[in-house]
């Protein structure tokens, strides 16, 4: 029988087979190395995570000028060129404003709201440094969403952000910093000027 009724009978001939085998042993090797690569190729840095607390300065007549916050962020650099920070704040002000009048007994009205206003703010931020040691100073802007609690406003709004902030410590592992949060104005809470000292506590990598 020769090799080429074989074929067409569906019998694979010895060379055709080797080389099927090589074929699918050098794809099995390339699937094999490209987690190794990938790793190699480090796309996520160091984390490093910190905590903060501080005040806050708003406008508004109806709260308090002066307000306590939280912080807790972290911290990386991805493909060892952009530096970005993930946190997460609640800023508090207390209800400023003048005793509401008594209802009338024949009138309807709806329960005053006179609760504190309490912002939480999750915000995504490009972060500059000097990575040479240099300078001590940097800064940050991005986006973040914004949500005030209390029965206010319970839906997230889009807000810009931006600040300044300086490191201290001889292992900087502590910063103050300035910033302004300029969420969306739906339901007039408005700017907010919050300052925090913050201690950088632990790095890892993912």
């Amino acid at each position: 029988m020769s090799s080429s009724t074989s074929s067409r009978r569906g019998v694979v001939p010895a060379s055709r087979a080797a080389w099927i085998l090589a074929r699918a042993a050098g794809l099995a090797a390339t699937l094999a190395a490209i987690p190794a690569a990938a790793s190699a190729q480090q796309t996520i840095g160091p984390v490093a995570l910190g905590v903060g607390v501080g005040g806050g300065y708003q406008p508004r007549s109806e709260f308090t000028a002066i307000g306590p916050n939280v912080w807790a962020g972290a911290e990386t650099v991805l493909d060892r060129r952009v530096r970005v920070r993930l946190d997460l704040s609640i800023q508090r002000f207390a209800y400023g404003s003048a005793a509401i009048p008594a209802c009338p007994a024949t009138t309807y009205c709806a329960p005053p709201l006179t609760s504190a206003l309490a912002i939480a703010a999750i915000t995504g931020t490009i972060v500059w440094r000097d990575t040479t040691g240099t300078r001590r100073w940097y800064w940050l802007g991005g986006l973040g969403a914004y949500s005030a609690l209390g029965g206010r406003d319970a839906n997230s709004r889009l807000g810009l952000n931006a600040g300044l902030g300086r490191e201290l410590g001889a292992a900087r592992d502590f910063f103050v910093e300035a910033r302004v949060h300029a969420p969306y104005d739906g339901y007039h809470y408005g700017v907010f000027f919050p300052v925090t000292v913050g201690w950088t506590f632990g790095h890892f990598v993912p």
